[in-house]
């Protein structure tokens, strides 16, 4: 349970066990925290009930987690359009605060969204990566990228596109079939 802080909309939460696991794309290496069905609750409340606290000890279990992978590197996020850093309004800086305080990483803004795109939700495969095509530009480089969930990977592949990164870090997976 975490009771570092909390603000007006934190809840009490038993954070589960971890369950990693690890997988290569064609571009990169993706690490992942938990299956979706049991982060599902917990992201909810972080990403659209803004419960920052929530967000800021599943990124400390994050970095206790990989923090091999994480050791001595540098990290971004995936940017919203306009958006300037630090942005306050994206649900990722409490992440990356949990992340950075527990492994020590620098969180760098390395990416920004160039156009505004078509929310992905009810998206295909294909289409997610059309919409998504030639969204990012690189404004620094880093060595991670953190996100909340991996649902296609066209997210991972276009921000990859703007810039080679090592390593898509993500508190979790979807395994969803979609039409191509």
């Amino acid at each position: 349970m975490y009771a570092d802080f909390v603000d007006s909309v934190s809840e009490e939460w038993v954070i589960p066990k971890p369950e990693p696991v690890f997988w290569k794309t064609k571009k990169c290496g993706v690490y992942c925290l938990y299956p979706y069905a049991q982060a599902k609750p917990m992201i909810k409340q972080w990403k659209f009930n803004g419960d920052v606290a929530l967000g800021y000890r599943l990124g400390q279990v994050i970095g206790e987690t990989f923090k091999d992978v994480l050791h001595d590197k540098t990290i971004s996020y995936v940017p919203r359009y306009g958006e300037g850093y630090p942005y306050v309004g994206n649900h990722l800086f409490s992440l990356l605060g949990g992340i950075a305080d527990v492994s020590g990483c620098e969180v760098v803004p390395a990416y920004k969204k160039i156009r505004q795109t078509f929310p992905q939700k009810a998206l295909s495969r294909r289409a997610r990566m059309m919409n998504l095509s030639g969204s990012f530009a690189a404004v620094g480089k880093a060595d991670i990228v953190v996100d909340d969930v991996f649902t296609t990977g066209s997210t991972c592949s276009s921000i990859y596109d703007a810039a080679p990164f090592e390593a898509w870090l993500v508190v979790s997976r979807v395994d969803l079939i979609l039409e191509h």
